[in-house]
């Protein structure tokens, strides 16, 4: 009589077990099935973007990348040139040390007042990434 109810019991959690791994998996197809339409979507949607040629959206859109060039890369380098105007980089300085596990470094923020024209690697970063995306677009077109 014993063995007739561990059978039993073990046949149950074996089922309970089983019937949760199937449930996760029927849980896992369905949130990729909808990541998969998410991402159909998505792709509509950007090919909608490129395929307008609404020229107001075009003169815009290039209106904001040569503002977003000149703002950031091109007037901080033409403006030390033309007037005595003083430039100012966020620079971090770490004190402290650091053994092992223990650390007592700490950061601190300073500004540093730089002389000459600036570029710094966010500046090539930034115009890479605009003329990435405005030439990109171009392109898709072709």
């Amino acid at each position: 009589m014993g063995f007739e109810i561990a059978n039993l019991l073990g046949s149950s959690l074996l089922g309970g077990i089983l019937q949760i791994i199937g449930a996760k998996a029927k849980a896992q197809q369905d949130q990729f099935k909808m990541m998969m339409q998410k991402s159909e979507f998505i792709a509509e949607q950007h090919d909608k973007s490129r395929s307008n040629t609404n020229s107001f959206f075009m003169m815009t859109r290039r209106i904001i990348a040569l503002t977003c060039v000149f703002s950031i890369v091109l007037l901080p380098m033409i403006a030390p040139a033309l007037i005595d105007v003083p430039i100012y980089v966020q620079s971090e300085i770490v004190t402290g040390s650091d053994w092992l596990i223990f650390s007592t470094e700490s950061t601190k923020i300073a500004w540093k007042e730089v002389e000459g024209i600036p570029l710094l690697g966010w500046h090539k970063d930034v115009i890479i990434s605009i003329l990435g995306l405005y030439m990109g677009s171009s392109i898709a077109k072709a």
